[in-house]
């Protein structure tokens, strides 16, 4: 059989018992799992760009490996095709999951169990990804004069997923001012803090030793005195 549609796995129904566990296998759901059809995450080149774009969902959805792969695929050539290498573009999305399904006859003559088992586990089948509202699928960083061609390819990669999406832009260039002044600002605040602490306990000990040096002559007479008192007694 072919690849059942989107609307069999793109809603959230409670919990996907879809678990792998590395260190104690035998207690995995799941015991083997397909690999992610997603074949680069970071598209591009990686350098200080003006503005950053990312196509949001709009409600909990969930999104196959195979429709993530080929919305990437959809914007990433129409990138290089409009910017060449001026762009960033990063998939954010990873699918996680894993996809499971019980497989049923098609065929003639398989009438009677054509429909599957009910509330059955199923065998893996694929991955898919879980995102809720508000989160991004991908994320494109280009400068101020390139954001059409990041919204048309975002755009493009829209028709690929089923869902509604939104494209969020922001500027990035006055969050990197903000955050160079925010990091400077809390390290001088840290060194006058220092200062301070430094100047707080200098201040007792200098004050304990004004206090101590007349208390140290007045003792130190008497003794001079007493010492004195033998000596004079021997001349005699």
């Amino acid at each position: 059989m072919g690849i059942r549609p989107a609307l069999a796995c793109r809603d959230w129904k409670g919990q996907p018992w879809a678990r792998m566990s590395r260190r104690k296998p035998r207690k995995s759901y799941v015991k083997g799992a397909p690999h992610v059809k997603v074949r680069q995450y970071n598209m591009g080149t990686d350098k200080r760009f003006d503005i950053e774009v990312e196509l949001v969902a709009d409600g909990n959805i969930q999104l196959r490996d195979n429709a993530i792969e080929a919305a990437r695929q959809a914007a990433n050539k129409y990138l290089e095709k409009k910017l060449l290498d001026n762009y960033f573009f990063q998939v954010v999305a990873f699918p996680h999951l894993v996809l499971r399904e019980h497989s049923a006859l098609g065929v003639a003559g398989a009438d009677r169990i054509s429909k599957g088992m009910k509330r059955a586990f199923g065998k893996p089948k694929g991955r898919m990804a879980r995102v809720r509202a508000g989160e991004a699928i991908f994320r494109g960083r280009i400068a101020s004069a390139q954001l059409p061609e990041m919204k048309e390819a975002l755009r493009k990669a829209h028709t690929k997923l089923s869902g509604t999406y939104t494209v969020v832009s922001r500027d990035i260039t006055a969050d990197s001012v903000n955050l160079l002044r925010s990091l400077v600002g809390r390290k001088m605040k840290k060194k006058v803090e220092e200062v301070k602490v430094e100047e707080a306990a200098a201040a007792p000990t200098a004050e304990g030793a004004v206090a101590a040096a007349p208390a140290g002559k007045e003792g130190a007479a008497p003794a001079k005195a007493e010492e004195a008192k033998p000596a004079a007694g021997k001349k005699k």
